[in-house]
């Protein structure tokens, strides 16, 4: 995450460039943000419902078509669904009781991140220009998510400190990704951006040795799939057209 962001500070303040997208395939260097839509499928469905994330990614794109980068999405939610794995401190009213002995105010939110080494080809043929087209992407990385527990104005010992590890399902895993969509790019460096669809498929493991609802540890590998509408903002780069002098 930090190499992107590092790439992204430095490479726009050094070599945008002036030239003309509409006359050539180029070797263009893009960074994107993007904000995705998630509908999971799978395991992970016991434990959320719908969810966003937002990401990074710098993705090179060849003369030829082909596009190798790198890209890394945070993702969040607030669709909790497993209310039973809280069974042992929520109370017969369904609240969670403070050390005040009133109840307390006690978030459950979904948070985790993806992050991928991804290959690709835009199919320019099916663009506006020879730096457009059908963007097909496939990519492999890492998948994490877990349960948030947010208790900001109540003091709740039960589920503060390494409590919190018995509680929080921290799953993390191998994680391909596909992507298909159309890639725009123009001569105005603010009208670039890409839309499609993203399919991201986690194999992930629960990372503590203990669960209290489960009394012991959640052996074997879950299939968490995560899939929806993706857009991102892109910021070509390529290099500054050289000039011709004549000298009578």
């Amino acid at each position: 995450m930090r190499t992107i962001i590092l790439i992204l500070l430095i490479f726009p303040a050094t070599i945008y460039g002036q030239r003309n997208l509409r006359d050539s395939s180029l070797n263009t260097l893009v960074s994107a943000v993007n904000y995705k839509f998630n509908l999971p499928s799978g395991d992970i469905t016991k434990l959320w419902g719908f969810n966003h994330e937002i990401g990074i990614s710098v993705d090179n794109k060849f003369k030829n078509g082909l596009t190798l980068g790198v890209n890394a999405g945070f993702i969040f939610g607030n669709q909790f669904k497993d209310t039973t794995i809280f069974d042992d401190v929520i109370n017969d009213y369904g609240t969670v009781t403070a050390m005040s002995g009133a109840p307390a105010g006690v978030l459950f939110l979904m948070r985790g991140m993806t992050s991928n080494f991804n290959a690709g080809y835009v199919f320019n043929k099916l663009g506006h220009n020879p730096n457009s087209g059908l963007w097909v992407q496939l990519g492999c990385g890492v998948m994490m998510h877990k349960i948030r527990i947010e208790s900001i104005y109540d003091d709740v010992p039960q589920l503060e400190g390494d409590y919190r590890y018995g509680y929080d399902h921290l799953h993390l895993g191998f994680e391909v990704r596909e992507f298909i969509g159309y890639l725009f790019q123009a001569d105005k460096r603010f009208l670039n951006f890409y839309a499609g669809v993203e399919f991201i498929q986690g194999f992930t493991e629960n990372q503590r040795n203990y669960n209290f609802d489960l009394n012991g540890p959640d052996p074997g590998i879950k299939q968490d799939y995560l899939w929806g509408a993706k857009v991102g903002w892109l910021i070509p780069i390529y290099k500054r057209k050289a000039r011709d002098f004549y000298i009578d």
